[in-house]
């Protein structure tokens, strides 16, 4: 009976040795992990020379481009000129649509672009409301500080889901949607092993960890990102740059945390079947993120849309296929 006790008590003091070893490995490394990320993330936007514009909303500087409507050689222009607001996908920003803006107002249209909150050149506010849901206030508030009546909204992989959320609190302020390659129906009927591209909410020490392999490792970022792009001779130095900048903003790993969380329930099949404004919906049909499966249902729920598959391009087909992308939206929006 002695030698069992003694056993017993041997095994369990190195289960809890183990244990700690483990914990104290996990806590350095963390520890490792964020000093060099602080030394990563120094950028601070609002210091920063940059071509475009900060708007206070909801307590948060948004960073935004404002692209006006072209002026032709004879002073004319259509009147009066069509709003259209870009919004980003997760990882994404302003930058995702920078093949886009110039011909959309060289076509006649005032071009907004906007940095979500936590995203792009926007404010990292730290212990803030980062829900799809409030995402969708903010763009419902730039609209009203803009002094924009009415638009049209484009929003590109969580962008969707983010427009329609925006739709369904105010419709009125829609004139026409347009869904890129959108979040929203991962888990329906049909779509059940679709995962979604980003989910849950983590630890911050996870957060940390993950942010330093992935962000401060340009072979795991480049190879990451590449995922999202079906062409290889588009996926440039130059590209991966405009993604990876905006990680080294100061404080972005601290929001991640909040950011991730942005997954919450939302039942956007009901709000695609209320839908009774123009909807265009793009897709890439080589689109490894969200399968094209997708496409296809938010054509079904919504009545009347247009659905236009651009081939040879991925999850961003407005960046890897710009001048389709445009030629297809431009007639849309007229």
């Amino acid at each position: 009976m002695k030698n069992s006790s003694k056993k017993i008590k041997i095994s369990v003091i190195a289960v809890v040795s183990f244990l700690v070893l483990i914990t104290i490995a996990f806590f350095s490394y963390w520890a490792f992990a964020v000093s060099n990320i602080k030394k990563f993330s120094v950028l601070e936007p609002q210091k920063m020379q940059l071509p475009g514009n900060f708007i206070k909303l909801r307590g948060a500087d948004i960073y935004y481009t404002e692209n006006k409507a072209k002026i032709n050689d004879d002073g004319s222009m259509k009147a009066p000129a069509v709003n259209i607001i870009l919004v980003h996908g997760l990882g994404g920003g302003a930058f995702t649509y920078r093949y886009n803006t110039g011909a959309l107002a060289d076509a006649g249209f005032n071009v907004y672009a906007i940095d979500l909150k936590g995203f792009g050149y926007s404010e990292r506010a730290l212990e803030s409301d980062y829900s799809h849901a409030e995402q969708a206030e903010i763009l419902l508030e730039f609209m009203e500080k803009k002094g924009i009546e009415k638009a049209i909204v484009a929003g590109h992989s969580m962008g969707g889901k983010i427009a329609l959320i925006a739709y369904d609190k105010k419709p009125e302020k829609f004139d026409k949607i347009i869904l890129i390659d959108s979040a929203g129906l991962e888990g329906t009927v049909g779509l059940e092993n679709s995962a979604p591209i980003y989910s849950g909410a983590l630890p911050q020490a996870v957060v940390d960890i993950l942010y330093y392999n992935l962000f401060l490792n340009s072979q795991r970022f480049k190879s990451f990102l590449s995922s999202a792009f079906y062409d290889e001779g588009y996926f440039t130095e130059e590209v991966i740059s405009y993604y990876l900048e905006p990680f080294k903003v100061k404080n972005t790993n601290l929001v991640y945390r909040h950011i991730l969380k942005g997954n919450a329930p939302y039942d956007i099949k009901r709000v695609l079947e209320s839908i009774d404004i123009p909807v265009l919906i793009i897709w890439g049909n080589n689109d490894q993120w969200i399968n094209v499966e997708h496409a296809h249902a938010f054509n079904t729920y919504i009545k009347g849309s247009q659905l236009e598959i651009i081939n040879g391009a991925g999850h961003v087909p407005m960046e890897e296929k710009a001048g389709v992308f445009n030629d297809i939206v431009i007639p849309f929006l007229e």
